[in-house]
């Protein structure tokens, strides 16, 4: 039996599948401005939030900015950033209709899953690198003196906020291996027994790809291979439970 939606997605004209797209663009975007909007509102409250982190040296760290449209720029900056993330379950949902028609209702149902399953763990990961990683990473780094040299910690508020929300953004990107690995085990890619065997390769990989997503440094690098590993690890569960 023909799948009716399948097939009316199959008969639909070219530029009505563009046009398609292109609402659910327009849609995404609306909502990114909106979100970007209101961050911008209470932009103050979300700069008080990424300065005020759980870091023993955080008093001592003087925040400057250099030039007069400054403030101005990094409140615009933040403001599309947050946007973004919080717009993230809207432009996957609206990806998702997108798509949906063309596959069957039961791989549908599943992709949505596996989406909805993606910002649940990009905001685990978000938030984990927040409240842990960037706090320990940065008493780390402003806790390096001389013995000889007087040193002040003195940082541009763009250089600062940039690093936060960048290892931020990090932390969300590296809670996405267990989606990573439930879609390469629907696509037949891999199983429980393919990672088991290759942990090893793994685990250099991990290392490799903390390298590249983190500044470069050892430390920072180190802080992300651990929970990668315990993704890894729940990984394999996963899929031993889906087999």
């Amino acid at each position: 039996m023909v799948n009716p939606i399948k097939n009316k997605t199959a008969e639909m004209p070219f530029w009505d599948h563009v046009d398609e797209l292109r609402n659910r663009f327009i849609k995404s975007l609306f909502f990114i401005i909106l979100f970007t909007i209101l961050a911008y509102i209470f932009s103050d409250r979300i700069l008080l939030i990424l300065s005020e982190l759980n870091t023993k040296s955080i008093d001592n760290i003087n925040l400057q900015v250099l030039k007069i449209t400054s403030m101005f720029m990094i409140k615009v900056y933040v403001s599309l950033v947050v946007g973004i993330i919080l717009s993230m379950p809207i432009i996957l949902y609206q990806f998702w209709r997108f798509v949906s028609p063309a596959i069957s209702s039961g791989f549908g149902f599943y992709t949505f899953f596996l989406f909805t399953l993606s910002s649940i763990f990009f905001f685990l990961g978000s938030y984990f690198s927040y409240l842990v990683i960037i706090p320990v990473s940065i008493d780390f780094f402003t806790s390096m003196t001389s013995d000889h040299i007087p040193v002040n910690y003195n940082f541009t508020l763009e250089n600062y906020l940039l690093y936060i929300i960048w290892m931020i953004m990090v932390g969300g990107l590296i809670f996405q291996l267990p989606i990573l690995s439930i879609i390469f085990n629907k696509l037949g890619l891999i199983n429980y027994k393919t990672l088991v065997e290759a942990r090893r390769f793994s685990i250099l990989g991990i290392f490799i790809i903390s390298a590249i997503l983190t500044p470069p440094d050892p430390f920072s690098q180190i802080m992300f291979v651990v929970p990668l590993i315990i993704l890894y690890e729940i990984s394999i569960l996963i899929l031993r439970f889906l087999r």
